[in-house]
């Protein structure tokens, strides 16, 4: 989109009508923050809900001194604990991978049963179930205790194996035009950089945990950040 500007006038200069344009823009910052650390927030003010199945749940507390919204997945295998980020107090997606948006993640994972998908976090399709076939989306998933790097389309995936997952780690997704570059703890190291299957629906921001047969499994979200680009 080509941004037009008035013309630079100098002190007592006359400004004339012709020197503006019908699609003059005014100058807001180039990107959009959104960021969360839960320590001043009631977690149904920004997050929906309604795809937990946990008899436990999702509650901001106090996990090591530190606050963070706390998942806990309890009550039977398969039950699930999740939570995801609102659209004007609905869930609903907030960005799209065409605004490049960049997502900064602080992360707990507890539990880590050697079980099949029993952590997601990340970018995903807010009408996905978590763990569904295929999530549309740019995340990070613990599967049978390995961390992978994911991009879908909602059709086919593309996944990284970045090893066995730290208890605590700090997670950084960066959506670029046509790759998404996936880092874990070391920021100045890309950890995955994937070029196929990219998300092609809008996403929000979802942090999602399973019960397995292994037993429960738990996430500590201290806090999160997310970046998007508001000139397209």
């Amino acid at each position: 989109m080509a941004i037009r500007h008035n013309a630079i006038k100098n002190s007592l200069d006359v400004g004339k009508a012709s020197e503006w344009n019908d699609d003059h823009v005014i100058n807001f910052a180039d990107r959009i923050e959104i960021c969360m650390d839960f320590l001043n927030e009631a977690l149904v003010d920004h997050f929906d809900l309604t795809q937990e199945t946990s008899s436990t749940p999702s509650a901001i507390t106090l996990v090591g001194s530190v606050a963070a919204a706390r998942l806990n997945a309890t009550g039977g295998v398969g039950n699930l604990s999740a939570i995801r980020m609102m659209m004007a107090g609905a869930a609903g997606n907030v960005t799209n991978i065409d605004q490049l948006p960049i997502m900064n993640m602080a992360v707990e994972l507890g539990g880590l049963t050697a079980d099949n998908k029993t952590h997601q976090f990340g970018l995903t399709d807010s009408a996905d179930t978590p763990f569904a076939v295929n999530d549309d989306g740019a995340f990070f998933r613990v599967d049978n205790n390995v961390l992978y790097a994911v991009t879908s389309d909602g059709a086919t995936e593309t996944t990284t194996d970045l090893g066995a997952p730290n208890q605590f780690g700090v997670y950084k997704i960066v959506c670029n035009s046509g790759s998404v570059d996936f880092y874990v703890d070391d920021m100045a190291v890309i950890a995955a950089h994937h070029t196929s299957n990219l998300p092609v629906a809008d996403v929000t921001m979802k942090f999602s945990t399973a019960q397995r047969a292994g037993g429960s499994n738990t996430m500590s979200v201290q806090g999160f950040a997310l970046s998007v680009l508001r000139e397209q």
